[in-house]
């Protein structure tokens, strides 16, 4: 089968940058308990300007520590960036290895670099293209979405422990070597159109749209039949978030409520990964089956 292929350049709009880069530090300063201190020194010298411009929005100085803290609402902020990180995990990663031509999901042991017999890869990074996938969907009907696939190169990165995880994580925030490696993801990652071929029996062009909706659904079901597992196969290589949520209507609910109290300015969730679906029932189940394991 003969594959298009297209080329395109996105750019990391700088709010969405600046956001990625606030809830990094929440995460940093809320779950790992990283000490920043007010006389910033070393290292934290590079997130400075970004500190300067959320204080007391996102969080403050410590009276008894001298150490930033989060603010109420930067704590809600962080609760959104988990929930989103969940959310990639249960409905994106899945698609992080492809065999297009047999239809399989890689293991966590696969071997990426692995090609065929032609000396192409095996393995294709789909999480992009699922994303824009979604995304197009949720703007031809109308819906306001998050979705955008620079917080999915993000969320990919955070995952696979290529930031944060070292001494001078704050450099990565701040360097544009790091913020290209996003945008580079994004972009040289296949996209839907990607994925249109010429059958060679049929000589019929297939949309890449189709093959989209084919493999969506192949990754629906082979999620649940992983995640149903109860078996401990944690991957040492691959970083989880941390467990805070229990439920998805607790966290919405509890983040709504402080929104009107607070007039904060909304940092909307989305929790419907899969709302393309007609009836959206195997979403709901998906989703019901998922979140009842985290609880």
């Amino acid at each position: 089968m003969e594959k298009q292929t297209f080329s395109r350049k996105l750019d990391l709009p700088d709010h969405l940058r600046t956001k990625l880069q606030t809830r990094f530090i929440l995460y940093k300063v809320i779950e790992d308990e990283e000490e920043i201190p007010a006389l910033l020194t070393g290292n934290h010298k590079y997130i400075d300007e970004i500190l300067t411009a959320y204080y007391d929005d996102y969080w403050y100085i410590d009276s008894e520590s001298g150490n930033y803290v989060a603010t109420r609402k930067g704590e809600m902020l962080y609760k959104n960036f988990i929930a989103q990180w969940w959310d990639f995990l249960l409905s994106y990663d899945i698609y992080a290895g492809v065999d297009l031509l047999n239809g399989k999901f890689a293991q966590d042991d696969a071997d990426w670099g692995s090609v065929d017999e032609e000396d192409r890869l095996i393995w294709e990074d789909l999480r992009v293209a699922v994303c824009i996938y979604k995304q197009r969907i949720a703007q031809e009907e109308g819906r306001r979405t998050d979705l955008n696939p620079f917080t999915i190169a993000f969320m990919s990165l955070l995952s696979e422990k290529r930031i944060g995880q070292e001494i001078g994580w704050q450099f990565d925030l701040y360097s544009e070597a790091f913020w290209k490696e996003v945008i580079d993801i994004v972009n040289t990652n296949l996209w839907p159109e990607d994925l249109s071929y010429i059958d060679d029996e049929s000589a019929e062009e297939i949309d890449g749209n189709l093959v989209m909706e084919d493999i969506i659904m192949k990754g629906i079901e082979e999620t649940k039949l992983r995640w149903s597992k109860e078996e401990d196969d944690d991957d040492e290589d691959y970083l989880i978030p941390p467990e805070a949520i229990s439920s998805k209507d607790q966290v919405i609910e509890e983040y709504e409520e402080e929104l009107t109290s607070y007039g904060w300015e909304e940092d909307s969730f989305h929790y419907s990964p899969y709302r393309f679906l007609v009836g959206g029932a195997l979403g709901v189940f998906t989703i019901a089956a998922v979140w009842s394991i985290l609880d």
